[in-house]
C-alpha cells in the first residue's frame, strides 16, 4: 500500500528540490496551476464522473458527504481560536479530501480494479463541495469585497470554473446513463482522449505542493495540530454517515470501507493551486500540512483495512 503513494511522495520531493535549486520559478509554478485548473483537472473529473452508473439512493450519499464537508468548515472556524491558529487557511485544511491523487489509487489497490465506481459514489459530494464552495473561498481570501459582494464573487468564480462545469456535465452524463455505452468504440475514444489530457494532473499538482514545502519539525506545531484535529473530526463524521445513511440504505460493506478510507485522506491537494499571492508562511503551512496528512493517511488506511477486511 505504501508503494501506491511513492509516485506522489517522489513528485512532491522533486518539486521541493527543483524549486530550491531555482530550476522551478514562481512564474513556472503559477503556469502549472493555470494548466491544472483550466485543462487537466476538468478532464480528469469529467472522465471520472461520467462513468458512474447512477442510482437514486446515491443522492442521499452525495448530500450527506457534502453536508459533512460544510460542517467541518464551520467547526474549523469555531476551533481556530481555541488552538490559537492565525493562518486564514486553517479552516480550508480541515475539510475536503484528496480522493483523486491518493484515494482512488489506495482503494483500487486494496479492493481491485472494479471498485473505483464504489469509491466514486462516496467522492461525488466532497468534490462538489471543494469546487463550488471551498475553492471559491480560497480564491477570495484576502479580497476587499466582503458580505454580499464576496458571496457574489464566489458564485461567479464557481460559474466560470471549467472544473465546476466538468463536474456538472459528468454528473448529468451519469444520470442519463452514458456509462451504458462503455463498450462502444466512440465512447472508448472519448475516454482515451480525456485520460491523455488528464494524465499530467497528479504530477503537476505534486510539483506545486513540493515547491511550497518548508519542513522544520520543531516549527511545525500548527501543522501537527491541524492534521490530528482534522482526523478526529473526519472519523467521527464518517461514523455518523455510516449509521445514518449507508446502513439504512443497505449499501454494502465496500461502500462503508470507501467512506472511512476517504474520510482519513489528507485535504485537497488543489488548495495550493488556487491560492492567490499567499505569504511564504501560509504557503509553507499549507504544503507541510498536506504532506504530513498524506503520511498520516497511510497509517489510518492500514488500520481501517485491518479492521474492516
Amino acid at each position: 500500500m505504501f508503494f501506491m503513494l511513492l509516485p506522489v511522495l517522489f513528485s512532491i520531493a522533486l518539486g521541493y528540490i527543483l524549486y530550491r535549486v531555482k530550476f522551478l520559478t514562481d512564474g513556472m509554478v503559477e503556469g502549472f496551476k493555470k494548466i491544472v485548473i483550466n485543462v487537466t483537472l476538468p478532464a480528469l473529473l469529467l472522465s471520472a464522473f461520467m462513468t458512474i452508473q447512477f442510482k437514486a439512493q446515491y443522492l442521499l450519499v452525495f448530500l450527506a458527504v457534502f453536508l459533512a464537508c460544510v460542517l467541518l468548515l464551520v467547526i474549523a472556524h469555531g476551533i481556530a481560536g481555541m488552538f490559537k491558529i492565525k493562518s486564514p487557511y486553517f479552516p480550508f485544511l480541515l475539510t475536503g479530501f484528496e480522493a483523486g491523487m491518493v484515494g482512488y489509487g489506495l482503494f483500487v489497490s486494496i479492493y481491485g480494479n472494479g471498485s473505483a465506481a464504489t469509491f466514486g459514489v462516496i467522492d461525488v459530494g466532497q468534490v462538489l463541495f471543494v469546487f463550488t464552495v471551498l475553492v471559491p473561498m480560497v480564491m477570495l481570501l484576502g479580497s476587499q469585497r466582503k458580505g454580499a459582494e464576496g458571496i457574489k464573487d464566489s458564485l461567479m468564480i464557481a460559474v466560470k470554473s471549467p472544473v465546476v462545469w466538468a463536474i456538472i456535465i459528468g454528473v448529468l452524463a451519469s444520470i442519463f446513463g452514458i456509462a451504458k455505452n462503455a463498450g462502444k468504440p466512440w465512447f472508448g475514444h472519448i475516454q482515451t482522449l480525456l485520460a491523455y489530457i488528464a494524465a499530467p494532473t497528479s504530477f503537476l499538482i505534486a510539483l506545486v505542493i513540493g515547491s511550497g514545502l518548508n519542513f522544520k519539525l520543531k516549527h511545525m506545531k500548527m501543522e501537527f495540530i491541524t492534521s490530528f484535529a482534522r482526523l478526529a473530526f473526519t472519523i467521527l463524521l464518517a461514523f455518523v454517515i455510516k449509521y445514518l445513511v449507508l446502513v439504512p440504505l443497505g449499501l454494502a460493506a465496500q461502500y462503508q470501507a470507501a467512506l472511512f478510507i476517504m474520510f482519513v485522506l489528507p485535504g485537497p491537494f488543489v488548495i495550493p493551486a488556487f491560492m492567490k499571492n499567499p505569504s511564504p508562511e501560509d504557503k509553507a503551512y499549507v504544503s507541510n500540512t498536506l504532506s504530513l496528512g498524506t503520511l498520516l493517511s497511510l497509517i489510518a488506511v492500514f488500520i481501517i483495512v485491518l479492521v474492516m477486511k
